[in-house]
């Protein structure tokens, strides 16, 4: 669970410069664009794939701030031995949010989608990029290092 802790810890502070640095940037014909995740959700709210969008910025922004939050609330209280408030409702979050949290997808999206682009104009891979992928590997093991069974004992042990 220390272990669990520690990488949903990383994951949230490198989804910080995830979320606020450009992944690539995209040129045709002398015009350029930068792409954050949340240009993508705005330009499929724009273009009118509103429910899209917003499935877009629930598993690649929201769901997954929510789940590592609440894993790490949950590892914070197991490894300090607290009981806080609040903690079964971290778990169930957590437990209902793991499937949900598509970032690693995102990142692998982004990947695929470069190869299309490269026959329209030119890709170039921004800092963003090591970040979100960063982020992806780290709740991804984050996920793989969280004990289910032992945390779940423990919020039934708080009650």
């Amino acid at each position: 669970m220390v272990a669990a802790w520690a990488f949903a810890m990383a994951a949230l502070i490198t989804l910080v410069p995830a979320n606020m640095n450009p992944i690539l940037i995209f040129s045709v014909a002398g015009n350029y664009q930068e792409n954050l995740i949340i240009t993508g959700v705005e330009g499929l709210w724009m273009q009118g794939f509103q429910p899209l969008g917003a499935l877009v910025f629930f598993s690649a922004i929201l769901a997954p701030v929510i789940y590592l939050l609440s894993v790490s609330y949950v590892c914070a209280c197991w490894t300090l031995q607290r009981r806080l408030p609040f903690l079964g409702v971290a778990f169930r979050l957590a437990e209902a949010l793991e499937p949900w949290n598509l970032l690693p997808v995102f990142a692998i999206a982004c990947i695929v989608s470069v190869v299309k682009l490269r026959t329209l104009g030119t890709v170039n891979w921004e800092p963003g990029s090591l970040w979100v992928l960063a982020t992806a590997v780290l709740t991804m093991i984050a996920v793989q290092c969280f004990d289910r069974k032992c945390a779940e004992l423990y919020v039934e042990g708080s009650k």
